[in-house]
């Protein structure tokens, strides 16, 4: 109930014990695990098996079904690079220099994997005054099991591999709300937004001419700098704006000294 609850603006400040690091460690294998309910019945080990024989079969029989791709492996390599380069702005020139293939091609590739629901493209918010924002989309693999699989991130990576989990964290948030917007209202619509300043915020939803944003952190605590983006983004939109949400790995739901704002529990995702 998430986001039904966020639209209708019933989400507020509530403190609840800390769950201390078994939280992280269970977030952790959640992202790693992703969200094919074949392979959630797994245990880790199996989970990846059946993820690469998922993508192998997919590649042998869908692939040929809707592309003429004679070079498979290539789009495999394709999708593995994608997933050690997850949530970054899309440059087609330097994407296709470091897969070497045809920036034609590359286009291509990247159509077919989208139709197979293996990666979505996460366009940049435009308001009406668009001179100063970048509008290169991100691209996010569909599954964060997938994705932490083809990167080769396994749960114990947590503590050691922050910024490559952070990455893979985002990909996951990314998918519980696409999922839950399913369900929830399906004119809801996802971006990203950056400006020219390089400030960002990692997912922007909107309903019409309603705006809300989210940053993500793996952190277990946060600070007012976490906001800023949030804090442009919604100088932007002006009365548009309607919430902004830190998710970060505590336990409590708190006000943010912008009231706009709040940081909640990223558990609050699949609990609530």
């Amino acid at each position: 109930r998430f986001l039904l609850d966020l639209i209708g603006g019933t989400i507020k400040p509530e403190i609840r014990e800390d769950r201390g690091e078994n939280f992280g460690a269970d977030l952790a294998r959640r992202i790693v695990a992703g969200g094919y309910p074949a392979a959630l019945s797994k245990s880790s080990d199996r989970n990846r098996r059946w993820h690469r024989a998922y993508l192998q079969g997919l590649i042998i029989r869908d692939i040929q079904e809707i592309a003429r791709i004679r070079d498979v492996e290539k789009l495999e390599q394709l999708l593995t690079l994608l997933a050690r380069r997850e949530g970054q702005l899309l440059d087609i020139s330097k994407l296709a220099r470091a897969a070497n293939l045809h920036r034609a091609t590359l286009e291509h590739y990247l159509a077919v994997l989208a139709r197979l629901f293996l990666i979505r493209k996460l366009p940049a918010w435009r308001p009406g005054e668009t001179a100063r924002l970048v509008k290169a989309p991100k691209v996010h693999l569909c599954d964060s099991g997938l994705m932490a699989t083809l990167a080769k991130l396994g749960a114990h990576d947590w503590l050691h591999q922050r910024t490559r989990m952070g990455h893979l964290l985002e990909s996951f948030v990314l998918q519980q709300l696409i999922a839950q917007a399913g369900w929830t209202d399906p004119e809801l619509e996802f971006w990203h937004y950056r400006d020219k300043d390089q400030v960002e915020v990692d997912i922007v939803m909107t309903l019409g001419d309603r705006v809300w944003g989210f940053e993500i952190k793996s952190s277990s605590s946060i600070s007012a700098q976490d906001g800023q983006g949030l804090a442009r983004l919604a100088r932007r939109c002006g009365k548009q704006f309607q919430r902004g949400i830190v998710f970060y790995a505590g336990a409590s739901t708190l006000p943010m000294p912008d009231k706009r704002m709040l940081t909640v529990p990223l558990s609050e995702l699949w609990e609530r």
